[in-house]
């Protein structure tokens, strides 16, 4: 398994698959190059593949200070250069997007080909201008998350962090999966419901620290003004299903980054790429390839 050092000493991992072009597969909070393992072999024919495990996550290791969105998107650029890759294109899932934002925002689209966004919005919490982030966790209404709500996600992630754990593998599949009072249905039928047994087991073994330092750094982010700047053709991809961002959300964002289009995937939730690989890699392979 291949590793590289960062300039702060941290022993970071990830994957290589695959000859050609470059392709960087960025993956969410509490998640793992794991969580395209769907991907890597379908794109590996076309592609150079290179997935890594961000900074506390998988087989990387964590510091235990630098664990914020421009530590990643830095790590993200120093795997570049290591691997003296001048050119690729992006993929990123959920906090992977930020980590490509803030990567823009930082080095610019100079050394990036083309870009796809799965599920993520440039802004996570509320604000007078704003109403397109998550769901509020008491109003339940959409958009309408706060630093209340905030505050009391990070308590919960620091009390018990294996109930809570399972709370995030069912959350990022789809949202009718819950009736009126938030209570997840089991019994319930739904794409990549086969996952479930192992989105809980690789969920459980993020450190709560961990996950809720870099939380709080995602939940400080607004990326609305790097969206003009995004310079390269965007594909934006979201599920109909997702219980966090509205279709109103990726409207925005098609409008206000030049070269962008949006596709949704019926009948999935935030974690498209896992719920429905064949198209997801299908519709990614056309847009890389076109």
């Amino acid at each position: 398994m291949p590793f590289f050092t960062s300039d702060d000493g941290v022993r970071l991992h990830y994957r290589e698959s695959g000859d050609g072009p470059a392709v960087v597969l960025l993956h969410g909070l509490t998640a793992s190059s794991l969580y395209f393992q769907k991907q890597i072999p379908a794109l590996a024919g076309n592609f150079r593949i290179i997935a890594p495990d961000l900074r506390g996550h998988g087989e990387s290791s964590a510091s235990s200070d630098h664990l914020t969105i421009p530590r990643l998107a830095m790590d993200l650029k120093q795997l570049l250069e290591e691997m003296k890759i001048t050119k690729a294109s992006f993929i990123g899932w959920s906090m992977g997007a930020q980590v490509i934002f803030e990567y823009i925002k930082n080095y610019s689209c100079k050394d990036i080909e083309k870009i796809v966004i799965i599920d993520m919005t440039p802004r996570l919490m509320k604000s007078a201008d704003w109403n397109c982030g998550l769901p509020g966790v008491f109003s339940r209404k959409q958009g309408d998350f706060g630093h209340e709500d905030n505050l009391y996600l990070l308590s919960m992630m620091l009390d018990n962090w294996e109930a809570y754990s399972r709370v995030i593998a069912q959350r990022i599949l789809n949202k009718s999966l819950y009736n009126e009072k938030m209570e997840f249905n089991a019994a319930a039928d739904f794409k990549g419901k086969e996952d479930l047994p192992w989105l809980y087991e690789e969920a459980k073994k993020n450190k709560a620290c961990v996950v809720a330092a870099f939380w709080i750094s995602m939940a400080m982010q607004d990326y609305r003004p790097v969206l003009p700047n995004i310079a390269v053709p965007c594909l934006l991809t979201y599920g109909t299903e997702s219980n966090y961002y509205p279709p109103e959300n990726y409207e925005y964002m098609q409008k206000q980054i030049p070269r962008a289009r949006v596709i949704p995937f019926a009948g999935c939730g935030h974690a498209l790429h896992i719920q429905d690989p064949e198209l997801f890699n299908k519709t990614v392979m056309n847009f890389l390839q076109s």
